[in-house]
């Protein structure tokens, strides 16, 4: 979530984590600091900032920021480990560090945002030699094409059948909105038989209209005329539409954190040329690596007859992830915005992507 102005000042002060301080001899705890309940002290130290807010940023950039942590007591205090909430932060180690009474040490880290729009948030997580708890540094990202879509998802969750979406372009040029999940739109105070391009719409959504056979697409695409934006890719939100989309993802060791990927306009029968990563995922072994064949891509296809995949590369980064190069052809003979099923296959198991992609005869 973002932060006012007003919030992001008053986060300034000290970021103070309750956590229990070391036995004092005998078992006995030492008095507690200020009002904190009997057995509970503070950590000590200043995060600055406390948040580092990246604004307006273009899908698939990474953003670098710098925290220090100030000890403001009067011992030293020793790190045990730094670690951020989400692999899509890279954190320079500073495990073992110990910062004086009185100084500081600087943190280096970097935000991987996502290639989809929409809000992005990671925290740093700092644990000290002789407490629980820990102190965070908070980073954020607001993920936007050069159209805006608020919210940039569909909420369909807990029985909501329909609502509206505000799509606005971020340098105000009027733009058209040509169709919405590869319909034509319905819009909210606009005809378009009458009106001219705006810079904002309206559109609403209903979840009957998504459906594909018996459930809902993961994503909901915008189809605009403007060239450097032609596809808005909104995530669904919706039970099917989660976990239980792609159950085999635990038995082969691995899911896609994105698994759209937008082509933009492509010529029927051209090649066009796009990236995607696949990440290591294993929750009963706490994210160990158990079976090292997940990361062993055999190749890729289209189950359908709206073109083909072929695999370009895929590259392994660490343990974690491999970054595949996908080159995908429209069919001859389509047309229009499509949403095209691809499969992922490795030596473990196979599983689901999707193309979005404007086909031109």
């Amino acid at each position: 979530m973002h932060l006012s102005a007003l919030a992001v000042l008053l986060a300034s002060s000290l970021l103070l984590v309750q956590a229990a301080p070391p036995s004092a001899p005998g078992g006995a705890r030492p008095p507690a600091a200020g009002s904190s309940p009997p057995g509970v002290a503070r950590i000590p130290v200043m995060v600055d900032p406390p948040m580092r807010d990246f604004g307006v940023v273009a899908p698939g950039t990474k953003h670098p920021a710098t925290f220090s942590l100030r000890n403001v007591s009067k011992d030293s205090l020793r790190i045990v480990r730094a670690m951020p909430s989400c692999k899509c932060t890279d954190l320079t180690s500073i495990d073992g560090q110990v910062i004086p009474p009185g100084g500081s040490i600087p943190v280096s880290a970097a935000l991987q945002v996502p290639r989809t729009p929409g809000p992005k948030d990671a925290k740093i997580m700092v644990v000290f030699e002789g407490y629980n708890g820990m102190v965070e540094a908070k980073m954020q990202a607001d993920v936007t094409l050069p159209v805006r879509a608020a919210p940039a998802f569909i909420d369909a969750l807990r029985g909501s059948n329909d609502g509206t979406i505000a799509l606005s372009s971020v340098d105000g040029k009027p733009f058209r909105v040509l169709t919405v999940g590869g319909r034509a739109p319905a819009f909210v105070g606009f005809d378009p038989a009458k009106d001219g391009p705006r810079a904002q719409y309206q559109v609403s959504w209903r979840a009957a209209d998504m459906v594909n056979g018996t459930e809902l697409p993961q994503w909901w695409v915008v189809e605009t005329d403007r060239a450097d934006c032609p596809l808005v890719p909104l995530r669904v939100r919706h039970e099917t539409t989660g976990s239980r989309f792609d159950p085999a993802r635990m038995a082969r060791f691995w899911f896609p954190p994105e698994n759209v990927m937008v082509a933009g306009r492509v010529k029927a029968g051209t090649p066009v040329t796009l990236t995607t990563t696949i990440e290591h995922l294993n929750p009963a072994a706490q994210g160990r690596v158990t079976n090292p064949a997940w990361s062993d891509v055999k190749g890729v296809r289209v189950p359908g007859a709206e073109g083909t995949a072929k695999l370009v590369s895929a590259t392994k980064r660490g343990e974690e992830f491999v970054d595949l190069v996908i080159e995908f052809t429209p069919a001859v003979g389509t047309a229009g915005v499509k949403y095209v099923p691809v499969e992922v296959e490795t030596a473990t198991g196979k599983g689901p992507m999707f193309v979005s992609v404007v086909v031109e005869p």
